[in-house]
């Protein structure tokens, strides 16, 4: 029989496995994370004023035409802002607003303020 070679065989086998596991461990080798899926740049923009503060003023007393004055002023589809309080009622014509953006009243005996 050949039991030397094959005693032989398994010491190396167990000789290897017994360095294998005293050898020093290595440290890790760090790897990035992976990327993070990112947005594309948006431009950027820069805000410009063409009037100066307060440049639009307000109106403080509005003046009302009575409705059958209106009908005969402005045309049918003009856009009006409509405001009903306690049975007071409005309508801001958006066209002039558009000049004026701001109209400070008392509609019912409530202050308000229409803004467009």
């Amino acid at each position: 029989m050949h039991t030397r070679p094959l005693i032989f065989l398994i010491l190396s086998l167990a000789a290897a496995a017994l360095l294998a596991a005293c050898a020093p461990v290595s440290e890790p080798v760090p790897t990035a994370a992976p990327a993070t899926p990112t947005a594309p740049a948006l431009p950027e923009y820069k805000i410009v004023s063409l009037l100066p503060r307060d440049a639009i003023p307000a109106i403080f007393d509005p003046e009302f035409l009575s409705a059958a004055d209106a009908d005969a002023e402005y045309d049918p589809n003009e856009l009006v802002i409509g405001v009903e309080i306690d049975g007071d009622a409005r309508a801001y014509s958006i066209p002039y607003l558009s000049s004026r953006e701001i109209v400070n009243d008392t509609v019912g005996g409530r202050r308000i303020a229409v803004t467009w």
